[in-house]
């Protein structure tokens, strides 16, 4: 079914319960939704390849498990793909409610009775998570990847109860995906801080929160007139970690039609949950598209976007806006949207230090749910370790019934086209924040409202906040940069409030029946004061 889909491109500015396990996949499936865009050849970053290549091969030399999953990765992208065995037919038929009843024995956890600081758990096969994961373990200290053992799937590590009682699958089933178990250094439980489950997808939180947005390891052919392709993560090496170990290390194997590669995590449980990663891919073919540490997330109202009626939560999202790093100091906050058509909006970067899916609000009161708490979903932020150069950060918004399915996507979008035969050199950090990156000085959106009583304009107001503000004199006068598209910026008041926040109000006036585009920042003499603020408006 092909839909029609706004595309829209930006230049830098001038100066619950119910919900876990659907939206790993479901969330996925409306990305591959068959979406029209311009076709765009994409790969990795314009770098200076002998220092990229230079980067990671130098990581190999000190990791050799890491050299072992690369040469993996590079034989498998030299033949055919092979997609996972099929799963038995009770297994592919189970639905939601009936998958759950399947359930890890936590007494059976692996380095639980060792009294390791990580231990592991799998998920099931079946209902929609029907790949096929194999999982290896190392010995701590491994320099071959020939010392991976493979754990063979064992059915006395799950309890099948109600209708499931008597289930007895293949001993070659193999499993889903893997829950890493840990703790935080203050805490005093164990408790799951990370999992890999459907496609390429995990999730990971920092303490005192929960799981929201998700991470992929790559997307292919993205928001495209055509299904999406899903490359998997298909096989994992895990470490044993030493008794005083603070770290977990995972190798992956990525595979797909169009793509292979191999890739290095490291998971850090601090008081900011960070996972380092390396990765190189081997192209098949070379895809009409590639997003680079692509994130997920939903959207279903808040700022901008009234909930229905009938319930009374006057925000429901995982992340509320998309927050791009263009260079030391140089942010653009997009106010996230859910609209009546799928969106694809460009943000184009000649340099891009970060992105990342925020959840901003932090006051419970802002969301009145005391179930989903998606006050304490994360901020997941991406930081290249050397910036990337030329290409876009690409924003997906697509409609959604209910907040059970992903509807938000970001990523990197190199405009530098990937070679069937030369690998691509990937090296980045994911951050699981509750605030804004640090290095974030300048005066932030917390909140904007559109008025629409009036039928001839909307009354905008964008709320500006943060240290940058209540260090300023109130003695300086700060002004205000409106541009925007399809309509006009009338009325404009810059006010400083008793809260010590900046508000920017001003009349938009449409000029087509289409959504307005729109930049609101803050200048203080001609220098930039603010992030620049972007929002779709619809009429």
């Amino acid at each position: 079914m092909a839909v029609d889909l706004c595309f829209n491109n930006h230049h830098r500015p001038s100066l619950r319960s119910r919900r876990t396990y659907r939206r790993w996949l479901l969330g996925a499936m409306l990305f591959g939704a068959a979406i029209c865009g311009s076709p765009q050849y994409l790969g990795a970053a314009e770098l200076d390849e002998s220092k990229k290549r230079s980067s990671v091969d130098a990581a190999m030399a000190a990791d050799p498990i890491f050299a072992a999953m690369d040469a993996k990765a590079k034989e498998h992208s030299q033949r055919e793909y092979e997609s996972s065995h099929e799963l038995p037919e009770d297994l592919k038929e189970l639905n939601y409610d009936t998958y759950r009843l399947i359930a890890f024995e936590h007494v059976r956890s692996i380095w639980k009775k060792e009294s390791l600081p990580f231990w592991l758990e799998f998920f099931h096969r079946g209902y929609i998570f029907r790949d096929e994961v194999q999982v290896s373990l190392l010995p701590d200290g491994a320099t071959s990847g020939d010392q991976a053992s493979r754990l063979d799937f064992d059915k006395t590590m799950f309890q099948y109860r109600g209708e499931l009682a008597g289930l007895d699958p293949p001993k070659d089933l193999g499993y889903a995906g893997v829950k890493v178990i840990g703790k935080f250094p203050d805490s005093k439980n164990y408790l799951e801080i990370a999992s890999f489950l459907g496609a390429s997808y995990f999730r990971a939180i920092s303490p005192g929160q929960f799981y929201g947005s998700s991470v992929r390891g790559l997307a292919v052919d993205i928001g495209l007139a055509k299904a999406e392709e899903f490359p998997i993560f298909r096989e994992f090496w895990i470490e044993t970690p030493k008794p005083d170990s603070r770290d977990l290390k995972v190798w992956a194997l990525l595979d797909s039609p169009s793509v292979a590669g191999a890739y290095a995590l490291v998971i850090h449980p601090n008081d900011t949950m960070t996972i380092d990663v390396k990765a190189r891919l081997y192209f098949r073919r070379v895809p009409e598209k590639v997003g680079i540490a692509p994130l997920t997330s939903m959207f279903m109202w808040g700022p901008g976007k009234p909930g229905p009626e009938n319930d009374p939560r006057p925000r429901v999202h995982d992340a509320d806006s998309l927050l791009i790093q263009h260079g030391e100091n140089d942010w653009i906050r997009r106010s996230l949207n859910r609209l009546d058509f799928p969106s694809l909006s460009n943000y184009d970067a000649k340099e891009l230090h970060g992105f990342g899916l925020m959840q901003a609000e932090r006051l419970p009161s802002r969301y009145k749910d005391d179930e989903a708490k998606y006050h304490l979903r994360p901020s997941v932020w991406i930081t290249p370790k050397t910036p990337w150069q030329d290409g876009a950060v690409q924003l997906l918004e697509l409609p959604s019934e209910h907040e059970g399915i992903d509807n938000i996507g970001a990523y990197w979008m190199p405009k530098q086209p990937v070679k069937v035969g030369e690998p691509i050199d990937l090296e980045y950090e994911i951050a699981f924040l509750s605030q804004s990156p640090k290095q974030h000085s300048l005066a932030k959106v917390t909140d904007f409202r559109v008025d629409r009583s009036d039928k001839s304009s909307l009354r905008l107001t964008v709320v500006f906040q943060g240290d940058a503000i209540s260090k300023f004199s109130t003695e300086r006068q700060l002004h205000s940069h409106i541009d925007v598209q399809r309509g006009k910026a009338e009325n404009i008041v810059v006010r400083r409030t008793a809260l010590n926040t900046v508000e920017v109000t001003c009349n938009l006036v449409p000029d087509t029946p289409y959504a307005m585009e729109m930049e609101v920042h803050l200048v203080d003499e001609e220098e930039l004061f603010s992030e620049s603020w972007r929002y779709l408006c619809p009429i």
